[in-house]
């Protein structure tokens, strides 16, 4: 368990947020209110979301919470692309999983995208507030003695 600050201010924190289903995208919206996140863009598409990380209506994230069930390119897709920008930024701008699959393989594809953070639906105010801390505040590439850690898993068990 990750321990986070009792006065941890997430104010100032700008996401993005990638889900193509409006009603999961709008829940998210409201747990990140609920943390005090005033700045949130949505985007139904990894597609949309590209216009506003790479296109004309870019904008400066600090994290990224995406599913990897996304019409036309997945979320995996849209990870993969994020890392290949030339940024630095880029390469290591913190990047949560939120999906359905607890799916052992799908961790690991998204593992090796480059991840911060990996959260099964459905999850809890706390679980997302915990695993946001982390990901912001956590290096995304560890280093060397850090055991090979690279990536966390939290949410429901697979089964």
């Amino acid at each position: 368990m990750v321990d986070v600050p009792a006065n941890l201010d997430l104010g100032a924190v700008r996401v993005l947020i990638v889900e193509d289903e409006r009603v999961i995208r709008q829940l998210v919206g409201r747990m990140l209110a609920s943390l005090g996140i005033k700045e949130v863009t949505e985007a139904s598409s990894a597609e949309a979301a590209w216009q506003y990380l790479a296109g004309p209506k870019s904008k400066l994230f600090d994290i990224v919470i995406t599913d990897l069930t996304l019409p036309g390119v997945s979320g995996i897709g849209l990870i993969e692309n994020i890392r290949a920008l030339p940024s630095v930024r880029a390469k290591t701008l913190p990047v949560v999983v939120l999906t359905g699959s607890g799916d052992p393989a799908t961790y690991k594809k998204a593992e090796a995208a480059g991840i911060s953070g990996y959260l099964v639906k459905p999850i809890s105010v706390d679980l997302l507030r915990r695993t946001m801390y982390r990901a912001l505040t956590v290096p995304l590439v560890p280093p060397a003695n850090a055991g090979g850690q690279k990536g966390f898993f939290t949410g429901k068990a697979a089964g």
